[in-house]
This record gives structure tokens, sequence and C-alpha cells, in this order.
């Protein structure tokens, strides 16, 4: 890992740029557009705080931490069990690709686990579909093993805008030590 990396709690324009990064990656995507109007919208309000990690000044991943209820708002039905006085809802888990599996994600979770402790957070939880077993492996690894509860959405699809498509999201939780 190189001694050029920070990680920090972005402010309106480090968001910004980011969610442009991300939008320029998913070109015809209309969706991270979506995303990006609730990421901000959600920023403003304060139901949320982004964590960035930096290289050499420029984001290379990211973490969010729903806050307040809101934030799910467009993003997840039924937010129960998931967030309360004391436990965040942690999400956008994201990498640019050529720097996955260098430690940077780790550092920046690091932080953003002694950051929400410090604020007085004493659980995290957050969700990740059945297919992603990669992603549940980390989970499980970062000590993601209480199990909160399954969520079934549907989503229509862009490409068949008559056909549903099924979404499911487990959830789990973990205390923070």
């Amino acid at each position: 890992m190189e001694e050029n990396y920070i990680c920090k709690i972005a402010n309106r324009d480090e968001l910004l740029k980011r969610w442009d990064y991300l939008i320029e990656i998913h070109p015809g995507n209309n969706k991270w557009v979506e995303f990006k109007e609730n990421a901000l919208k959600h920023f403003d309000e304060k139901s949320t705080i982004s964590y960035l990690g930096f290289l050499n000044d420029k984001s290379i991943c990211e973490i969010t931490a729903y806050i307040k209820d809101s934030a799910f708002i467009g993003d997840i039905s039924d937010s129960s069990g998931l967030l309360n006085d004391s436990m965040a809802y942690l999400a956008a888990f994201r990498t640019n690709k050529e720097f996955e599996g260098k430690g940077y994600f780790s550092k920046l979770y690091n932080f953003v686990e002694n950051d929400l402790k410090e604020k007085g957070y004493t659980e995290l939880s957050l969700g990740v579909g059945p297919e992603a077993v990669r992603n549940m492996e980390i989970y499980f690894h970062l000590g993601y093993r209480d199990y909160i509860k399954t969520l079934i959405e549907y989503e229509q699809s862009q490409e068949a805008p008559l056909k549903k498509e099924e979404d499911v999201i487990l959830f789990y939780k973990k205390k923070i030590k």
C-alpha cells in the first residue's frame, strides 16, 4: 500500500467528484444518475456520512453510513431492524477495480468503524445479495455474522419494462468492539 493514502469523511465537492466518476464508468446506465441524486440529497440532509479513501488525492474507494431512516427512501423499502440510535447501516462498498485486493478498502473500513464508534454507535448492519459469495465471505470475515432478516424486492427491468426482476437481500449486523 502506498504512503499517500488517506481516509476521511467526504465533503460535498469530493462526493460530487466521486459520483461523476461512477457515472462515467457506467455509461448509458441512468440508474447511476438517480443514485447520485439520492446520495447528494441524503448527504445534504445529514442522513448519511460518506467516507472516501484517497490515493494521491484521487478517490479510489468508498463506504456510506446511513444514520437516519430517511436515507433508505428510494433504496430499501423496509429498513426496520437495520438502523437505530446505536446502529448505523453501511452501504456502497466500492473500490476502483485497479485498486482491489491491495488493502485500501480494509484501511477505509477500519477508519469508518472507528469513526462510528467514536460517534457512539455500538452496532453496524449491512445487506448483501446471496449471489455475491465473495462479498459475503468478506463481510463474515469482518464480523457480520448476526442475521437480521431477508428482504425480497421487485424492480422493473430496464431491458424489459413489463418484466419485474427479483432482488433478494440478506441483512447482517455486528457489534463494534
